[in-house]
């Protein structure tokens, strides 16, 4: 008997398919994606599979034992949950668990849910569940002394968690906060993100959170769609971290610009300072002018400064974030006074001079790449170019600037300006060098003489004699009171008379300038000695007869 009624059912169940499943399966797809795009609300699909699970399961006995009016239900809830079945697994995934999978992959229907409101709606149901956290800002909100004492006991509560645990039943802003961050680490971002939007219903003055949160987004959305997500957070959290937090997502000009001018209404914040400092970092720029190098160095200080006095610490939660940038300022801090100076920074130019037939020529050194170089009499002429080299600098990518120009050789004694623009086009100086004339003339006598020892003097055996000439030693007279010399004497122990020169450049040598002595046939070397006019006596140079 039990036999017959099973094939009576069956008879039946064949029945029903021919009129009915193929009904039955639009209306559960049709279902499956209202609840798919419902999700931000509740996950109905989920639902809606238990329900029809259980209803199935009770379907099939009550059928089983001969209830053949309930056929056709039995096929509209099998087929109900198969299709919820099929929409929950598909939105096991970060995205999806959040929207669901349509609006995960079409994003117009994500953009339905925005205009909808469904996402906003979530968060006001999620407010309703934790309104206990009112009842901790309220707190805060009160009296500026109980806003310190809550904050301390904030980063107590936050260094007492075991960071092994979620908590279930969250009730405050740092047990959200601690929530976000384990299911972050342990990669539920969907859970972290949920947490995360907790902690910014609260008003408490930490930067961090936000922080965390930020790179979290970049991650998960990129940069634009961080932007997107957290300016629309921003607008709706008390906190006033989050319009600051804003500005670290901005382009970048437009990000240095704001953080300048945030610095400036607020020099006592060290983390706007410290941002401020990376964006004048070689890790960002790649490759520093001096200007960047000493922006940097600047809002370094102002940051170290700030930190100081308290205005870094109390900003955060996190003690170690506050650790790991003050590490981070002191080494390249550290790495700019090392490899260019703190002197450099201030005056980048320097100018040495050297005597020519010409007149007297400078020369220009600058510690960075530069893209043209400017010079000028103070007071007497208008800057001009030094002119541009057949060279180029394969750093800028364009011709190198020449890096001398003259002065004739009556040149009074002036006040020389240079200037020049950097390798990022930004103009720098004038810097002033005074120039003496007679001073430049005989420093720059006395270093070519140092370099050029062995020309001190010459022999010449001519008609069974031995000449040696002082020739080279004439030409740079006007900065010598003496010279003596030595034959075959270790020491010099005799002086070579000269007339005076007491003109800038190079000396005259007529018929009345002597050039040279004859020497010993028996002389293997002689030496020489020279007395500047500054009383400064050079080494001994022995020059050898061949």
């Amino acid at each position: 008997m039990k036999y017959l009624k099973s094939l009576s059912s069956l008879s039946s169940f064949q029945s029903v398919r021919q009129t009915s499943i193929v009904t039955s399966g639009w209306l559960c797809t049709v279902g499956g994606l209202v609840a798919d795009v419902l999700q931000p609300l509740a996950p109905f699909a989920f639902y809606v599979f238990l329900l029809s699970l259980v209803t199935t399961a009770t379907l099939s006995f009550l059928c089983f034992k001969g209830r053949k009016g309930l056929v056709g239900a039995l096929v509209l809830s099998a087929i109900a949950c198969l299709v919820m079945g099929f929409f929950t697994l598909l939105q096991q995934g970060d995205e999806s668990e959040e929207r669901g999978i349509v609006a995960t992959t079409i994003p117009t229907i994500a953009t339905l849910q925005d205009k909808l409101g469904l996402i906003e709606e979530k968060i006001d149901a999620i407010k309703e569940d934790t309104e206990t956290i009112k009842d901790t800002t309220s707190r805060i909100e009160s009296k500026s002394d109980q806003v310190i004492e809550s904050l301390d006991t904030i980063k107590e509560t936050i260094a007492s968690f075991k960071t092994d645990g979620i908590i279930n039943t969250p009730s405050s802003p740092e047990e959200h906060y601690h929530n976000a961050r384990i299911h972050e680490l342990g990669g539920d971002y969907s859970a972290a993100r949920r947490s995360y939007l907790e902690y910014f219903k609260s008003d408490l003055p930490k930067l961090d959170p936000h922080l965390r949160f930020i790179t979290f987004l970049k991650v998960q959305e990129g940069t634009a769609g961080a932007r997107e997500t957290y300016n629309a957070i921003a607008t709706r959290s008390p906190s006033k971290m989050a319009p600051y937090a804003k500005i670290l997502l901005l382009p970048t000009e437009s990000r240095k610009q704001n953080l300048k001018d945030y610095f400036d209404e607020n020099p006592s914040f060290a983390p706007a300072a410290y941002h401020l400092s990376l964006e004048f970092s070689e890790l960002r720029l790649g490759s520093q002018t001096i200007a960047n190098k000493r922006d940097e160095l600047r809002y370094i200080s102002a940051f170290q400064q700030a930190d100081e006095q308290g205005g870094l610490l109390r900003h955060l939660i996190d003690q170690e974030l506050a650790q790991e940038w003050r590490t981070d300022a002191n080494s390249r801090k550290r790495t700019i006074e090392n490899t260019t100076g703190i002197d450099a920074l201030e005056n980048p130019v320097s100018i040495s001079w050297m005597n020519t037939n010409s007149g007297a020529q400078a020369n220009i050194q600058i510690i960075e790449q530069a893209l043209d170089i400017f010079w000028n009499i103070k007071g007497q002429s208008s800057p001009e170019s030094v002119g541009q080299s057949t060279y180029n600098n394969p750093q800028t990518g364009k011709p190198a600037p020449n890096q001398f120009f003259y002065l004739p050789t009556n040149q009074q004694d002036c006040t020389i300006e240079i200037s020049y623009t950097d390798a990022a086009g930004q103009k720098h100086g004038p810097y002033d060098f005074e120039y003496a004339a007679q001073k430049e003339s005989n420093s720059s006598d006395i270093r070519i003489l140092e370099m050029t020892k062995n020309s001190w003097g010459s022999f010449r055996d001519y008609d069974g004699k031995v000449f040696f000439y002082f020739s080279h030693l004439m030409a740079y007279r006007g900065t010598l009171s003496k010279i003596e010399y030595g034959a075959n004497e270790e020491t010099p122990n005799r002086e070579f008379k000269f007339p005076a020169w007491n003109k800038a450049g190079i000396a005259l040598i007529d018929e009345t300038v002597p050039t040279h002595i004859i020497a010993p046939s028996s002389t293997q070397y002689i030496t020489v000695q020279l007395t500047y006019k500054s009383g400064e006596k050079s080494t001994i140079a022995r020059i050898t007869r061949h």
